[in-house]
């Protein structure tokens, strides 16, 4: 049976940086999000499934990579946990950047007809 500890750790890694990606996204996105949305309850659905995508993008990272990465001492691990948890973290920024870049093209084009 292998050491629950470093997957521990990786997952807290994660959700920590994720929060921390979160807190500094999170009035530029709700701002945002107010702006493009037609209504309120539009743009809180929106900001909650961006700030779920932040969070579980890199955990399931995390958690994939543990599946394939056996043995190491706690540092590799925790080095491999960190390297998945920031590339869960882009792979999420990515999917979001992408869906709130089909609104804020599609506002674009509204604004621009006559």
């Amino acid at each position: 049976m292998t050491d629950p500890l470093p997957l521990l750790f990786a997952c807290l890694l994660s959700t920590l940086s994720s929060l921390t990606i979160l807190r500094v996204l999170s009035r530029p996105l709700a701002g945002l999000l107010e702006r493009l949305c037609p209504d309120k309850e539009s743009a809180a659905f929106w900001r909650s499934y961006a700030q779920l995508m932040l969070a579980l993008a890199p955990l399931l990272c995390v958690l994939l990579l543990d599946l394939f990465v056996h043995g190491g001492d706690l540092v590799t691990r925790l080095r491999y946990g960190l390297i998945a948890s920031l590339g869960g973290l882009l792979v999420g920024l990515w999917i979001v950047g992408r869906r709130l870049g089909q609104f804020i093209a599609t506002a674009e084009i509204r604004r621009s007809a006559p």
